[in-house]
């Protein structure tokens, strides 16, 4: 029926002028309003991307030119607004939203990110905003979130036409955010609300309608559309009960027009069409480096949608490029004084967010048969990338939990988290632990947890948060401790890291190992007691240049304490046929961790404690656990 209704007024266009519609979106912008070097387009000549100060002139001019011209403007954000940058994260996002109020934004949608410090300060951004945060599938035990600043749906007149915009949060924000941060928020799946909130718009007088979402698009839209075709033809998807990107959202999306989608920082230059709903899908890149403005054109006769009409060479997203984009000089010069204050007062005082269970559970499952690894003379620290963290949901939750119960070390550094969410219910069974995770990356979070009865908690820092592209947007993840005695503590610094994989980032992994090697140089004679550990994502045997080691091979002040056993290949902290590889490496600076001390060093075979590696891999990770045993200092 809705393609019949396109027919008719695509036909009746063509003899009339339809209303047009300004929509201009944003999405995934992370702090980022600065202007940045655009290193993704071109490494070695990164061309200059002007930043927000661009984008306020550019809405500026295109707010004045639609009085003349009788065009409406409807300017939208997708959420993930203030988190991976000094920037939105100095103040929480109030920065932020004070950009926002100066930009005349109409709605946004929250992100996960935008709870990462915790929904009563998302609660306070709403109440600073002088647009409305839309939550339409909000699920609140208590939580700071029900005040009517947050509102489920608004209907604006534009343009004399009455257009609806309900918002719908990501439905896995449980799964993606700390328990801590969310305070009590959950979110209702999305075919629900839309089939709950829609028809009440329509009701209010909503002629045209748009969601705006924080479910993302994801990187390969037309594979997972296949895939969900596939599903909903083969009746193995229920839309009622599952959680759906905006992709999967539109082919359900009855009575939609538009999905104005953010949660996902990749962007693609035109709308998806869903050939099913008839529904339009549109996302752009985010961190601050491009917009999307598209004209909606609407029946004058009975304001129905008809389609929409691009501006610059059959595109919708715009990159924010130097030669194509002029700043205002005032937005400029107050974007980059907010910019050097932040990174000033990160790099002095870093984060103070240290987390703890508050709500313990005991740990009833004992299936494994994992080593004790603790000894009272000594620290014992592992590295342990358990990728795509939690790939088997409760089953790795209860088997990572036991296993970090048994072996009892002090310290584990944890790398690739891709739901962050799940660490929280991994910790209610490690009570005896506290923990921080990564508050600046945009993919595959880092996390560190410590005994609270040896360490006391200093700091968390995350150095080139402002400059993470060479760390794949994952800048390394710093704990400030003391080891606790009996006069005063001593300092220790643990470094976490996840470099970019694969033979395509080599040179980023040289370019950000070169950056942590003169970051801890410059800190060295405050920071002597150095652990930098983590995914290295190269081998220490690897053909000289094909490495990224150099820079901390060639200075005598640090030693890789894992170089010696990288070499024992049933020792291969990545041991998968055909790529069996150590990639797990452990840098110490030989203040903390004597070259000639008595310290032990060895890759944890899993798989001989579960009944084989396959069982491991398919439970926890696919990477082994490193441990390093050093004499207490």
């Amino acid at each position: 029926m809705k393609y019949r209704i396109l027919f008719i007024f695509l036909f009746t266009w063509a003899i009339s002028s339809p209303i047009k519609i300004n929509l201009l979106t944003t999405n995934d912008i992370h702090g980022v309003i600065a202007s940045q070097k655009a290193t993704f387009m071109n490494p070695q000549y990164p061309p200059t991307i002007v930043g927000a100060a661009a984008f306020s002139k550019y809405v500026d001019e295109l707010r004045n030119s639609t009085i003349n011209n009788g065009e409406g403007l409807l300017l939208l954000d997708g959420g993930n607004i203030f988190q991976g940058n000094p920037l939105g994260m100095a103040d929480s996002g109030q920065s932020m939203i004070e950009w926002m109020n100066r930009i005349g934004y109409d709605a946004m949608v929250p992100g996960s990110y935008d709870f990462i410090s915790g929904a009563k300060n998302l609660q306070s951004l709403a109440l600073q905003s002088n647009f409305p945060f839309l939550f339409s599938n909000l699920e609140c035990d208590n939580c700071p979130l029900e005040f009517d600043e947050i509102k489920p749906y608004i209907i604006k007149e534009i343009s004399g036409v009455k257009v609806g915009i309900l918002g719908v949060v990501n439905s896995q924000i449980s799964e993606i955010v700390l328990s801590g941060n969310r305070m009590g928020t959950t979110a209702a799946f999305e075919v629900p609300t839309m089939r709950k909130w829609v028809p009440e718009m329509k009701s209010e007088g909503a002629e045209v309608v748009i969601v705006l979402t924080s479910s993302g698009v994801p990187w390969d839209r037309e594979e997972e559309y296949e895939k969900l075709v596939e599903k909903v033809n083969n009746g193995e998807v229920n839309e009622n009960n599952t959680s759906l990107n905006a992709i999967e959202m539109a082919y359900f999306a009855e009575d939609v027009d538009f999905i104005v989608v953010g949660g996902n920082s990749k962007g693609y230059w035109l709308p998806w069409y869903d050939p099913h709903s008839h529904t339009y899908v549109i996302q752009g890149y985010g961190n601050g480096t491009e917009f999307s403005h598209i004209k909606l054109l609407i029946d004058e006769n009975t304001h129905l949608f008809m389609g929409y009409e691009t501006l610059v060479d059959g595109r919708a997203s715009q990159t924010l490029l130097s030669d194509d984009f002029e700043a205002d000089r005032t937005d400029a010069n107050w974007i980059q004084s907010k910019l050097e204050n932040a990174i000033k007062s990160y790099n002095s005082h870093g984060s103070t967010n240290v987390k703890n269970t508050t709500s313990p559970r005991e740990l009833q499952l004992d299936q494994w048969d994992f080593p004790y690894l603790d000894t009272d003379e000594n620290i014992e620290i592992l590295t342990w990338n358990c990728e795509f963290f939690p790939h088997a949901n409760d089953s790795t939750i209860l088997a990572l939990a036991e296993a970090v119960s048994d072996m009892d070390v002090d310290i584990i550094a944890f790398q690739e988290l891709r739901r962050v969410g799940w660490f929280s219910k991994l910790m209610t069974y490690l009570p005896q632990y506290n923990y921080i995770v990564s508050e600046q990356a945009s993919f595959m979070d880092l996390a560190i947890i410590f005994k609270s009865d040896q360490f006391d908690f200093v700091r968390q820092y995350e150095p080139f948060s402002d400059n993470d592209y060479n760390f794949a947007g994952r800048p390394p993840l710093q704990v400030d401790l003391l080891i606790k005695t009996e006069n005063a503590g001593i300092p220790l610094s643990i470094i976490n890291i996840h470099m970019k994989c694969c033979d395509s980032g080599l040179q980023r992994r040289k370019n950000a190992v070169k950056m942590l090697h003169d970051y801890v140089d410059e800190t060295f004679e405050t920071q002597s007691n150095i652990i930098l550990l983590g995914d290295w994502n190269d081998d220490t045997k690897d053909e000289p240049g094909q490495h990224s080691f150099d820079v901390f091979f060639d200075d005598d002040r640090f030693h890789f304490v894992t170089e010696n056993i990288s070499y024992d290949l049933s020792q291969a902290s990545y041991p998968k046929e055909p790529w069996v590889s150590f990639l797990d490496h452990i840098l110490v600076s030989n203040e903390l961790v004597k070259p000639s001390s008595n310290y032990h060093v060895q890759t944890i075979r899993m798989g001989d404690y579960m009944g084989g590696y396959e069982i491991y891999d398919a439970y926890i990770s696919d990477h082994l656990p490193v441990l390093l045993s050093f004499p207490n200092p």
